[in-house]
């Protein structure tokens, strides 16, 4: 692989971390746009072969080219609230680059969350991170925006993530209590998805402010889906305080208002664009279907008839996480109405 091809264009994806290695797999601009997500089992690489190169090699090239990071904006979000509704919406050939969740992203997430003291090397650690986003923040057009749509993992790493360049923005996507557990209590696999998630990054939790003393072991799955939702949303109003550049964006407000909603986020990362655009997205098909399964028509009004039919359904779980919310004293719990979009 030409170094100087790897370095500069988004030609070749990195897409996960493995037996001290990188994989990387050949990408085009479409089939950026075709992947739904950037992990093995769902991206839609250019071609089949790929390449793993040493990881040690690869750090040393790219610290030897001394290369400065590029400014990369971010989509952080809690889950099951829009986020990818609203990445797809924000991809525009020829003007922004999305990459919905980077799995290189979730692995440094996970590790820096596993434990309450962070990362096992956080120098080796650190220098990853770096290369990653050195990689993620490749494009196609030099005017071009790369916005990175991330996952859960990689809320625990906002800080770290937005030191790396004075020009990154950040939205911060969230849904309020409620309509957070009912999306993620729904079914079987969405409940194994909080225990996994929780399990996975309860050093992160409990180094959320005011979650220190939590048990995660001793909560249900109801209250740990509160208790996730209250670790995430601590870190954005954390982040908020001191970090000017990211917005909050609660998803009832994409949902309702999208045309409205997407010109704010294109102001945000910097994307100048015709008043028009933004609404012909927002009254496209897009806003018309399922975001995640696209062949699946799903707009606004059954969006809410199956949040209703869920709250009759799920009344005793969200009675549960209402109940444990209010016991460790976090009922008003939101982030700052001056730094919403």
């Amino acid at each position: 692989m030409d170094p100087e091809m790897l370095f500069r264009r988004p030609d070749a994806f990195p897409l996960e971390f493995a037996e001290g290695a990188l994989d990387m797999v050949p990408m085009s601009r479409e089939s950026y746009q075709r992947s739904l997500f950037l992990d093995r089992g769902r991206i839609v690489p250019a071609a089949r072969r790929g390449w793993r190169l040493p990881l040690a090699g690869l750090l040393g090239e790219f610290e030897r080219r001394g290369a400065a990071q590029r400014p990369i904006h971010f989509i952080f979000h809690i889950a099951h609230c829009g986020s990818t509704l609203l990445a797809r919406a924000l991809d525009l050939r020829a003007r922004t680059l999305v990459l919905r969740e980077p799995f290189t992203l979730r692995q440094l997430g996970a590790e820096a969350a596993s434990t309450a003291a962070g990362p096992r090397d956080p120098d080796a650690w650190g220098r990853v991170l770096a290369l990653t986003t050195g990689l993620l923040g490749r494009r196609y057009e030099e005017n071009g925006t790369v916005i990175v749509k991330a996952n859960v993992p990689v809320n625990f790493i906002l800080a770290p993530l937005m030191a790396l360049h004075a020009e990154s923005r950040g939205v911060l996507l969230y849904a309020g209590l409620e309509r957070y557990v009912l999306s993620v209590m729904k079914t079987p696999m969405h409940r194994n998805w909080v225990d996994n998630v929780c399990s996975q990054l309860a050093g992160g939790i409990l180094t959320s402010s005011g979650l220190s003393e939590i048990d995660l072991a001793k909560l249900s799955t109801a209250q740990r889906a509160a208790c996730l939702w209250a670790a995430q949303i601590l870190r954005f109003r954390d982040a908020m305080a001191v970090d000017a550049r990211l917005r909050s964006l609660d998803c009832e407000r994409l949902f309702a208002s999208p045309a409205e909603t997407l010109t704010l986020c294109f102001e945000h990362f910097g994307v100048d664009l015709p008043e028009n655009v933004p609404v012909e997205i927002a009254a496209g098909d897009l806003f018309r279907h399922h975001a995640k399964n696209p062949g699946f028509a799903y707009d606004r009004e059954q969006r809410e008839r199956d949040l209703e039919r869920l709250r009759s359904e799920l009344d005793g779980e969200l009675e549960q996480a209402h109940g444990w919310i209010e016991e460790e004293g976090l009922a008003g719990l939101a982030l700052p109405e001056a730094s919403a979009l």
